[in-house]
């Protein structure tokens, strides 16, 4: 059979065909490429195979449903695509590898080119051995060579396409590995808020990732991401239309501030390098007024040291953002702006790809504190209004599914009431009989979850509960003295993470330098978790559930 013709005829006839059909099954044109691109390379091995095919058209139906059915079951998991590589040994089947590894289509595509462009006894050897079947021995019977030198020849031919392949990686590394953009925010956020709808779309993402330090023009933008200009036309205007870009000319540049893996590697070797100066004074200042911060006498305070410090770190970290003077002009200096979402609020821009540059020999976050969930509270502290409660999420209990029902409420009249629930059982004339239905289900959902703890008829608190006056103790006589202390470091420290901002954002970003420095600066409340448990001076949670009272103090 002459297999080349009739691939030639097959993707001829059936390309467009199969490529309407995948993106009416996918929902998507990049997917439905990917997935056109599998169903042609598995016909085309198939092909090979059968030995009488009838019903060419009804074959080639039949392989797409297999491919269809197929990727349904694998969707849900990622698998890591790989290149040919030197490595591979003879007799491999080339197409298989390949379609298991999911080479996204372009790869595919330009692997045939270069299969065309080898010579005729490179390209004759791997049709033969790679689509063909055949053994090195007959291929070498078939070109009349030796079998050492069809081995050569294979050998070759993988290695050139290799450099191709590397080649392809560096001019065109968001077809081949697109980048991760998520993006949060520091304010009020709408109902609906836009960034949702990018962390949702990795087009999106990518057009912001790719404007960033250099502005692209939408030609730039549809060579660098592989998809064609008439599909990138919606998202860009949508983008520009919900304030993510900006057009200046032909040119698209992002609007918002992207902080990379670099970056964030930078600030930890920042506090490292510093420890000793900033971070060392906060654990072993707290540390050494203990006995100080017991005495307050609010419930909780007779907690274990390494479990009360904790949520005393956070507290810190809180009064901190709201009491330094430098913390607070940084961050309040520009006003949020008001989104065309609705909401008024910061966009901070994380990329999160794989392919970032780091330093070898820089810092690393340990195991488990790659992530946080920032400080909740009921009412912000205004004009001397307090807070009904903290919580700060980090460790392994920072994922959303640990936030204590306070903090994940979104009714506010709710959250009263588990607040009132909650400092209920610290009454001395607490009697469970008086609670109502309602509130018993609530608190052995508790119990259950380690937030309370449950002795006979006795139920305890596993957080901290203190009172308006009790707070501002805690503040007045341990806070105020720490900050007093830190404050020149404090200064040296804004300076260099400024000047880290001022060389790393584009022109377009640089009004938001100083809040970002805010964010930074914030952070040294987490490397000082990071460092108290590296010097085991904070309680480990087994789990997130025994992770989850840690940080929660309500201000009763």
């Amino acid at each position: 059979m002459d297999y080349q013709k009739l691939f030639k005829q097959i993707t001829d006839e059936y390309s467009a065909k199969i490529l309407n059909w995948a993106v009416k099954k996918t929902g998507s044109r990049i997917d439905g490429e990917d997935l056109a691109q599998e169903v042609l390379l598995q016909v085309f091995s198939a092909i090979t195979k059968e030995k009488k095919i009838e019903k060419i058209e009804n074959f080639i139906w039949k392989v797409a449903h297999f491919v269809w059915c197929n990727n349904l079951r694998t969707l849900s998991k990622h698998k890591n695509s790989a290149l040919i590589d030197e490595s591979l040994w003879d007799g491999f089947d080339f197409v298989k590898d390949i379609i298991e590894k999911e080479a996204i289509a372009y790869e595919l595509d330009y692997m045939r080119r270069k299969i065309a462009d080898l010579s005729y006894i490179k390209r004759e050897a791997m049709i033969l051995h790679y689509l063909d079947g055949l053994s090195i021995v007959e291929v070498a019977k078939k070109l009349n060579i030796t079998d050492s030198a069809v081995k050569w020849h294979l050998f070759d031919a993988r290695k050139k396409m290799k450099r191709e392949f590397d080649s392809m990686k560096k001019d065109n590394s968001y077809v081949y590995r697109p980048g991760k953009l998520i993006l949060g925010l520091s304010g009020m956020p709408g109902p609906n808020p836009d960034t949702k709808r990018v962390n949702e779309s990795l087009i999106r993402q990518n057009i912001c990732l790719l404007c960033y330090n250099n502005l692209k023009t939408i030609d730039e933008i549809s060579k660098l991401t592989g998809v064609p200009k008439p599909y990138l036309e919606f998202d860009l205007n949508w983008l520009i239309d919900r304030e993510f870009l900006t057009l200046n000319g032909n040119k698209y540049s992002t609007t918002f501030p992207i902080i990379g893996k670099k970056h964030r590697q930078d600030i930890g070797d920042l506090y490292s390098k510093t420890r000793t100066d900033y971070i060392d004074k906060i654990i072993n200042y707290l540390y050494n007024h203990e006995s100080d911060i017991k005495k307050i006498g609010f419930y909780g305070s007779d907690f274990e040291t390494e479990k009360l410090m904790w949520s005393i770190i956070m507290l810190f970290l809180s009064y901190f953002s709201r009491n330094s003077d430098i913390a607070v002009k940084l961050k309040e200096k520009n006003d949020r702006p008001i989104r065309p979402d609705g909401g008024q609020y910061y966009i901070i821009g994380n990329d999160l790809s794989d392919n970032q540059k780091l330093n070898p020999n820089g810092y690393f976050t340990p195991k488990g504190w790659s992530d946080f969930y920032g400080i909740c509270s009921d009412i912000c502290a205004t004009n001397g209004e307090y807070e009904s409660y903290y919580w700060l999420g980090l460790y392994n209990f920072k994922g959303s599914s640990y936030h204590p029902e306070i903090v994940s409420d979104t009714n506010k009249n709710s959250r009263k009431l588990w607040h009132k629930l909650f400092c209920s059982l610290i009454d001395t004339d607490f009697d469970i009989n008086k609670l109502s239905v309602e509130d018993k289900e609530k608190l052995a959902i508790n119990v259950q979850n380690g937030i309370v703890s449950k002795n006979n008829d006795k139920f305890k608190p596993n957080f901290i509960i203190m009172s308006k006056e009790q707070l501002t103790q805690l503040q007045e006589e341990i806070f105020v003295p720490l900050l007093k202390k830190l404050e020149p470091k404090t200064k040296e420290l804004v300076e260099i993470i400024s000047e880290m901002h001022s060389k790393n954002m584009p022109p377009v970003n640089k009004g938001c330098i100083d809040y970002f420095t805010y964010l930074d600066l914030w952070y040294f409340g987490i490397y000082t978790y990071i460092f108290a448990a590296q010097d085991k001076k904070l309680y480990i949670p087994p789990t997130p559930e025994a992770g989850t009272p840690l940080t929660l103090v309500l201000i009763k």
